[in-house]
C-alpha cells in the first residue's frame, strides 16, 4: 500500500470517528457536514471528497459496526466446542467490543439510517458465520440451524443494545453470565 492510500484511509477513519462521536453527541439532524469537517480538521470540499453526504456517512458507520459483528460471529464459527467455559469466553470478548464501541454502537442505534437494503444482507452473513462449525450445528436440520442463529444473533443485539446503548443498569458479570446460559440452553450444551 503506497503512503497516499494509507493516508486517504486514515482520513476516512477519521472523519469516520469523528462523525460517529458528533451523530451520538448532537443526533443525525442536530449534525451537519460543516460540523463533521470542522471537528475533523478539514474541509467540506475535502470531506465531500470521501463521502457524498450524511447518509453515505451513517450508512459507513453502520457498515463498520455490522462488519466488527460479521468478525465476532466469524470467531463463534470457529469454535472447537461449544462448552459453557467457551461460550462464556467469546460473549466476554462481545462485551468488551460493544463497550470499545460506543459511538458507532449509538449511531447504528438511533435509526438515522434505513437499514432495510443490507440488513438481511448482512444478517444472512452472520448467521453464514456464526454456523460456520457444521460438525457442531449438526444436531439440529439446516432450517433449525437458521432460526436457531437468528434467534441467538436477534436476542444478543437487543440484549446488549439495550444495555450498553439505551442504558439498562445491569451488572455486566451476571449480564454475561444470563447470555451465557441462554446460548448454552438454545444451543443444547451439555
Amino acid at each position: 500500500m503506497s503512503l497516499r492510500e494509507m493516508q486517504k484511509r486514515n482520513s476516512r477513519a477519521h472523519f469516520l470517528s469523528i462523525a460517529a462521536e458528533l451523530f451520538a453527541e448532537r443526533g443525525y439532524r442536530g449534525t451537519t457536514i460543516d460540523d463533521i469537517a470542522a471537528a475533523a480538521g478539514a474541509s467540506r470540499a475535502t470531506l465531500y471528497s470521501y463521502f457524498p453526504g450524511k447518509d453515505a456517512i451513517v450508512k459507513a458507520i453502520v457498515t463498520q459496526v455490522w462488519d466488527a459483528a460479521e468478525a465476532l460471529y466469524a470467531d463463534f464459527g470457529a469454535l472447537d466446542e461449544w462448552s459453557t467455559d467457551a461460550i462464556a469466553g467469546w460473549l466476554e470478548r462481545v462485551v468488551r467490543t460493544w463497550e470499545q464501541s460506543g459511538s458507532g454502537l449509538r449511531v447504528q442505534s438511533s435509526g438515522a439510517v434505513p437499514f432495510d437494503e443490507f440488513y438481511l444482507e448482512y444478517h444472512g452473513r452472520f448467521i453464514a458465520a456464526l454456523t460456520a462449525n457444521s460438525d457442531l450445528w449438526s444436531r439440529f436440520d439446516d432450517d433449525e440451524q437458521q432460526r436457531r442463529a437468528l434467534l441467538l444473533i436477534s436476542g444478543l443485539e437487543l440484549f446488549l443494545n439495550t444495555w450498553m446503548v439505551r442504558g439498562w443498569p445491569m451488572d455486566r458479570a451476571g449480564a454475561i453470565t444470563t447470555l451465557t446460559d441462554s446460548w448454552c440452553a438454545i444451543l443444547r450444551v451439555e
